[in-house]
């Protein structure tokens, strides 16, 4: 055996004497030693399918060679300086791209390293930039774990335990317009940002009514509140389109956006429109590593890839095979599954039952699937492979994943 080999050999053990245990695993043992495409590459050097893509991070696959050649280009130019020093041509570059795709007009962006610190910087902005401290989220919504974003997150419970108590003045409604309008109503000039996902991601790939998000947009407008669409899952192309509001033909004020940005580098953005980044005085917010130099040419390649190998496209056609396919299985397995839901190549199996969805996940990764779990209580399936996958992969997929529910 080889000196790499032994290094490698029971992480799991090593990492049990090093690592926190707060870390929460969807799988006990699983371990791997890198990736290239669609695949992980197991300790075995056997390949696994991976529909999970880092919690849809790995949105071209692993290891794009456009992407991984831009990592190492910049890596040799300018590793860090952080954009209050000096300016740098990764960060402009992607901010000049991330405006010509934005929904709303001249849209104008802040980087930071998170999906959590995404959220941050967009209540943030809506708390300075309208002079208003409440912000309305909806019941099921996950916004991220640091303070600000935690005190949005009502998806599970549990993360909020032992942390209270949270950010003061948050609304939790559910999606009704006229409880949201009744908060607005009843808090005259309080409330300055109402805060949602177009499909709740670990509140279970629920896609949320076009004709709710319309209406928060009507009354945004008509109370004068900023409207924040939380993409950090959604974003990026994962629904067909680089962002899911323009499926209900939504302009929000702000978005928040990482994940998949940046193929799977720390990096997150949130973007608004210039009037209201405008009022966001210098000073006011910061990040010293926020649109690290390298993470920003990683960002700019994958959304050149993206666009040059016609993704968007592929994740249309192939997430609407997809979830012919899985509808099948559900029509099959009517007693086990209780909805399959969502958009492009972002969709969820609902089993209503984490036991079941546990045993299921199991067995997929025995078998060389990576698929992970999401919903309140770990109920649903979700199935979120790269833009890029083929249909080869998906009925390799399909076969793995039929071959479980009846193993179930």
């Amino acid at each position: 055996m080889s000196y790499n080999e032994l290094v490698m050999k029971n992480l799991k053990q090593r990492g049990l004497k090093v690592i926190s245990p707060v870390l929460g695993k969807y799988f006990d043992d699983f371990e791997i030693k890198g990736g290239k495409n669609g695949y992980l590459i197991g300790q075995d050097s056997k390949q696994y399918l991976d529909f999970a893509t880092g919690i849809a991070c790995c949105i071209v696959g692993h290891c794009h060679p456009k992407v991984s050649a831009a990592i190492k280009k910049q890596a040799d130019i300018l590793l860090h300086t952080c954009i209050g020093v000096a300016y740098y041509e990764p960060y402009v570059k992607l901010a000049e791209e991330l405006q010509k795709i934005a929904p709303m007009k001249g849209a104008m962006s802040f980087f930071c390293q998170s999906g959590s610190e995404a959220v941050e910087a967009s209540i943030k902005l809506a708390k300075y930039a309208s002079k208003k401290p409440g912000i309305i989220a909806f019941q099921g919504g996950f916004h991220g774990r640091t303070l600000g974003a935690l005190s949005i997150t009502t998806s599970k419970l549990k993360y909020r335990d032992g942390y209270e108590p949270l950010l003061p003045e948050i609304y939790v409604a559910p999606l009704d317009l006229k409880v949201v309008e009744g908060l607005l109503v009843s808090h005259p000039g309080q409330i300055g940002g109402m805060i949602i996902e177009p499909i709740f991601g670990e509140g279970g790939y629920t896609v949320v009514d076009k004709v709710f998000l319309k209406g928060l947009r009507q009354l945004g407008d008509k109370y004068n509140v900023l409207l924040i669409f939380d993409e950090v899952q959604t974003g990026i192309g994962h629904t067909g389109k680089w962002f899911a509001c323009e499926h209900a033909g939504v302009v929000p004020d702000i978005i928040a956006l990482a994940k998949g940005i940046a193929s799977g580098l720390p990096l997150g953005a949130c973007l608004a429109k210039p009037e209201v980044m405008a009022k966001w005085s210098p000073g006011a917010h910061g990040s010293t590593f926020g649109g690290n130099p390298v993470c920003c040419a990683a960002a700019i390649a994958t959304l050149k890839t993206i666009q040059d190998e016609k993704m968007l496209a592929n994740a249309v056609k192939l997430g609407a095979y997809l979830k012919k396919k899985l509808s099948a299985l559900h029509q099959q397995h009517s007693a086990l599954i209780k909805d399959v839901r969502g958009l492009g190549l972002m969709l969820g199996v609902d089993f209503g039952d984490s036991a079941s969805v546990k045993s299921i996940i199991n067995y997929c990764l025995k078998n060389k699937l990576v698929l992970i779990s999401t919903g309140a209580d770990g109920t649903v399936i979700r199935f979120i492979p790269p833009l890029n996958v083929t249909r080869q992969q998906i009925d390799q997929a399909l076969k793995i994943f039929a071959a479980a529910l009846d193993n179930v």
